[in-house]
């Protein structure tokens, strides 16, 4: 189970987001294939659907898309900074 969403997320102790809210959890496709077992991954993949289903339904309900497709940089590149520059300047990441 996650923990509570809290107001600054720890992972991002020492990075351009430090002080920031976790908005979004993205797992690391490579990450699923190397380290989880066939099994896990059968576990998770069910889960997902489940709850994935669950919450397209809602903003469907909404009037929403039922999902969105997003950019991701991780912040241990040595661009990421100037990315976090670019969204800031379009009126995001305040």
């Amino acid at each position: 189970m996650l923990p509570q969403k809290q107001k600054e997320e720890e992972a991002f102790k020492g990075t351009i987001l430090e002080g920031r809210e976790r908005k979004y959890t993205i797992i690391n496709e490579r990450d699923r294939e190397k380290y989880l077992t066939p099994e896990e991954k059968r576990k998770l993949d069910s889960a997902l659907f489940h709850y994935l289903s669950k919450i397209e339904d809602g903003r469907a309900r909404d009037g929403k898309e039922p999902f969105n497709s997003y950019l991701v940089v991780n912040v241990d590149e040595p661009y990421s900074n100037e990315i976090a520059e670019t969204i800031k300047r379009n009126g995001h990441l305040k």
